[in-house]
């Protein structure tokens, strides 16, 4: 196998798909509304889904440039950032042909020979030639910087998920109250990496915020919608918290 073929598909999984240190692109644009998607902070601010129409324009060119035809920069700049929005089955499509072009460069990266991804092409018209492989290390880092972006604009806006998820994580009752008295729908729901708010709140030993959680109705029995399929009872054993456990085998689970 190729070593820098292994590097290049991890650093694309952990920059759309996969968390990690930091929350990846895939995740960041899960579970919004359109009007969440288009809401910007001030009119010279971006929103959400201008981010990732720039983040699709010049992933495509990177696309567009690899197939031998490099695309000219300052057409691109030109064209960025325009005002963006619609409904949610706009916002879906969108959201969707990011996830169709994660996918694309995947399956580009697990053709490329060593040959492949050591050559060197222009990536705009006039530029000088740079190797594959670092070019694309770069345009999978640029997700990184802008999912940390959508992160703050989904924080500005105070969306109740997002509020639950980390005050779950953090142990805060009294976000965990407020939210579920509003939204109680949101007890059992998953968050983007797959986790409902009393796995993670079992996870991080917040024994009051588990407690919390069960009174509004969590399911004990959850079983995460990732690639672990654990349970809050797992995770709290493994992680060493007792009195979390003991707490939930108190209210069934097994």
């Amino acid at each position: 196998m190729s070593a820098v073929r292994d590097l290049l598909l991890e650093h694309l999984q952990y920059t759309f798909e996969k968390e990690g240190w930091q929350p990846p692109l895939g995740h960041a644009v899960a579970g919004l509304t359109a009007p969440q998607a288009a809401w910007k902070p001030g009119p010279e601010r971006h929103s959400i889904w201008q981010i990732v129409r720039h983040v699709q324009q010049w992933k495509r060119g990177v696309l567009q440039a690899w197939d031998g035809d490099p695309p000219d920069y300052e057409a691109l700049s030109a064209a960025d950032w325009a005002e963006a929005g619609g409904d949610q089955a706009a916002w879906d499509a969108e959201t969707e042909a990011l996830h169709d072009l994660y996918a694309a460069f995947r399956r580009r990266i697990e053709a490329a020979s060593d040959a492949d991804l050591a050559a060197e092409r222009p990536w705009y018209r006039g530029a000088p030639p740079r190797p594959v492989a670092n070019r694309l290390l770069h345009a999978f880092t640029h997700d990184i910087y802008h999912a940390g972006q959508i992160q703050y604009l989904r924080a500005l806006q105070s969306i109740p998920a997002d509020r639950l998820f980390f005050a779950a994580y953090d142990g805060n009752v009294r976000v965990i109250g407020e939210v579920l008295r509003v939204h109680p729908e949101l007890v059992n729901a998953y968050n983007p990496g797959g986790w409902t708010a009393l796995q993670m709140a079992a996870y991080t030993g917040k024994v009051e915020a588990v407690r919390v959680l069960l009174d509004h109705g969590a399911d004990v029995h959850a079983v995460s919608q990732n690639e672990l399929r654990t349970t809050a009872l797992k995770g709290a054993e493994e992680e060493g918290h007792q009195d979390v456990a003991a707490l939930l085998r108190q209210r069934g689970a097994r």
